[in-house]
């Protein structure tokens, strides 16, 4: 099967079994005390990277000129962006933990329904951290969607051009082709994200302590009429 056609379908199943998965388990809910929990936007974030990065190594499995079934080593940009989003993960579940323990409302026990405003929402509304984190994410992940696209017509056409036959199981040259297939991230890009990824954990650190409203000052009785 075509490489293209293979990382469609398998981004296609991924995500499909991600919305089943939420809309049945709650998969991408925050802890919650609420009947309708808000997203929670780590859980989508790693998610997201996972379903890019998942597809992409399917893709070049199953690719039908990858005849001798090459498992491509992942770019390590690839493993730092899912680190990058598994820590992320991992310190909003320790912060939500943290919070659990005090004693203010907390915004995640809010109902809310809406994926896009409860993952760029804080406790004052829509964050523009928030929206940093999640427009980087986002043109990344096409940014490296339309890579691998290419990188994949490219090792089909130096296959076509090579010759090898859907029989060949020649080694050095066709695994070092296969290798390059999956995008790698500059460094600066893997600092960007990371840079992003630590200001959402860090306000996020804050959105459920605000300091409550001072007691309204006592209102003085009327004085009695005079007479």
């Amino acid at each position: 099967m075509k490489a293209q056609t293979v990382l469609l379908i398998s981004m296609a199943v991924y995500f499909c079994l991600i919305v089943f998965l939420d809309l049945k388990f709650q998969l991408l809910r925050d802890t919650s005390n609420a009947s309708k929990k808000p997203y929670s936007f780590s859980k989508v974030q790693m998610a997201w990277w996972m379903g890019f990065i998942m597809s992409a190594f399917a893709a070049v499995i199953f690719d039908k000129n990858n005849a001798a079934a090459f498992v491509p080593t992942f770019s390590n940009g690839a493993l730092i962006v899912l680190g990058i989003s598994t820590g992320t993960s991992v310190a909003a579940r320790l912060i939500d933990s943290s919070d659990q323990s005090g004693q203010l409302p907390r915004i995640q026990d809010q109902e809310k329904e809406n994926i896009f405003l409860d993952i760029l929402s804080d406790n004052n509304g829509v964050s523009i951290s928030r929206l940093q984190t999640v427009l980087f994410n986002l043109i990344f992940s096409v940014w490296f969607f339309i890579k691998l696209w290419k990188n994949l017509d490219c090792f089909d056409a130096a296959i076509s051009k090579l010759g090898v036959n859907s029989c060949s199981t020649i080694t050095d040259g066709i695994k070092t082709l296969i290798d390059g297939i999956i995008p790698d991230f500059d460094s600066n890009t893997l600092v960007l994200l990371g840079i992003s990824s630590g200001t959402y954990a860090a306000f996020k650190t804050t959105e459920n302590k605000s300091t409550p409203p001072p007691a309204a000052p006592p209102v003085n009785p009327p004085a009695p009429a005079v007479g």
